[in-house]
């Protein structure tokens, strides 16, 4: 994904293709979460329960359900747009 698409992203967030391309973003966070979970590396496992946290924020409220089996032990942060 080069630059101009993940602008794409961000102005097509609400499109049906945007919020496939979230849930694929973070279906990939969480298979990579739980590798490093597997052989212990704990800084890696903390850094990638953030980022489900954030992209599931970025998805939103209305697809829950869908992220439902990505869960982390992470509490929900406030992640803002700068």
């Amino acid at each position: 994904m080069g630059v101009t698409s993940a602008a794409n992203i961000n102005t097509d967030l609400r499109t049906e293709e945007g919020l496939e391309e979230l849930l694929a973003l973070a279906r990939m966070i969480a298979y990579a979460r739980q590798v490093a979970q597997d052989v212990k590396l704990p800084f890696a496992t903390n850094c990638l329960d953030l980022a489900l946290e954030a992209v599931k924020q970025e998805v939103g409220e209305g697809l829950t359900r869908d992220l439902a089996e990505l869960s982390s032990p992470v509490p929900q942060v406030s992640v803002k747009r700068h």
